[in-house]
């Protein structure tokens, strides 16, 4: 127990002496280019008049990161390309309207309850609409849970294949393919998202939520964005992670695709690739799914278009991570 405790001042002195050395070997945008990248960051916000206590947090992580070491670079490094997710996912709200095409509102709701549909007493249902008909208390938690946690699960995922698995894998083909893959488990993030921010524009889909509040009109564009299911987690538990979560969302008219499934089956294809995780990622996978229709969030045809974007990001990324290791 002693020993355990002493670790952290045993890294901490570890660091310190390497820090010197470490620095001296950067060069100077190296050096001081993340903390300008931050203060340009804070004053672009500052200006449009959105700066808010969590773009501080951020932007405070990536200069302590910078600053921090040479085991705090190799984080910032595997959480850069999220936390730059972040930052793009935030600006849309600047000029999001300005580049969205026509919002489709119909579509998607056809094509699931062609599709999809399922045959009821009342009519022809889609999964969405039978689901909202048939919650459960335990699917809320479960669901909400999955929901409110997804991309920490993915960063908690895709930590175990970058730093766990090349040092501590016993099988050295595991090894050797975390080694491999490990470095672009999160630029796999970024790029999905990208893909995914990019359809937001070219072909913009209204939830459906949001045609279960508004029918199917054309598109209100002064709507809130909306919790929808996931209202009866914070119901349950008496919180209010959606409420808060959604009242930031930067572009209600997003739902194609859905990346809330495109993460977990990068999860999946790294999981399978390199060897580990294989079931818990399928689950999680699965679950996540389940959850984007259970919750009125996505239907059928954003899971489906989602999924495809992550194989083709997967697909990319693998090349690109084979053919650097070969020129190794």
């Amino acid at each position: 127990m002693s020993t355990l405790l002493e670790m952290p001042s045993r890294f901490i002195a570890r660091e310190k002496s390497r820090w010197p050395a470490w620095w001296n070997s950067l060069s100077p945008l190296r050096k001081f280019g993340p903390s300008a990248f931050v203060l340009v960051y804070w004053l672009a916000l500052h200006a449009l008049g959105g700066l808010r206590p969590d773009h501080f947090l951020i932007g405070a992580v990536i200069v302590v990161l910078s600053l921090g070491g040479p085991t705090a670079a190799v984080v910032l490094r595997f959480l850069f390309p999220v936390l730059l997710t972040g930052i793009v996912y935030d600006s849309m709200r600047y000029y999001a309207d300005y580049l969205r095409g026509e919002v489709h509102v119909s579509f998607p709701y056809e094509f699931d309850k062609r599709f999809f549909g399922i045959d009821t007493p009342e009519g022809r249902l889609t999964p969405n609409e039978w689901c909202q008909k048939h919650t459960l208390p335990i699917l809320d938690l479960i669901t909400g849970f999955f929901y409110l946690f997804f991309i920490a699960i993915y960063v908690g995922i895709s930590a175990y294949h970058a730093f766990v698995l090349p040092y501590f894998a016993k099988d050295p083909v595991v090894r050797r393919k975390a080694e491999i893959l490990g470095p672009f488990v999160t630029w796999a993030f970024f790029m999905v998202n990208m893909l995914g921010y990019s359809t937001y524009y070219w072909f913009p889909a209204a939830p459906p939520w949001y045609v279960a509040e508004y029918g199917l009109g054309p598109a209100r564009m002064d709507t809130p964005a909306s919790a929808a299911g996931a209202i009866r987690f914070d119901q349950l538990l008496g919180t209010h992670f959606f409420t808060g979560m959604y009242g930031r969302a930067a572009d209600v008219f997003g739902a194609i695709p859905s990346l809330h499934v495109a993460y977990p089956l990068l999860s999946v294809l790294f999981a399978f690739s390199i060897g580990s995780l294989r079931t818990f990622a399928v689950l999680f996978y699965l679950i996540m799914c389940f959850s984007a229709v259970y919750l009125n969030h996505h239907y059928l045809l954003d899971i489906l278009w989602g999924s495809t974007y992550a194989v083709i990001t997967f697909l990319v990324l693998r090349a690109v991570a084979n053919r650097r290791a070969k020129n190794r």
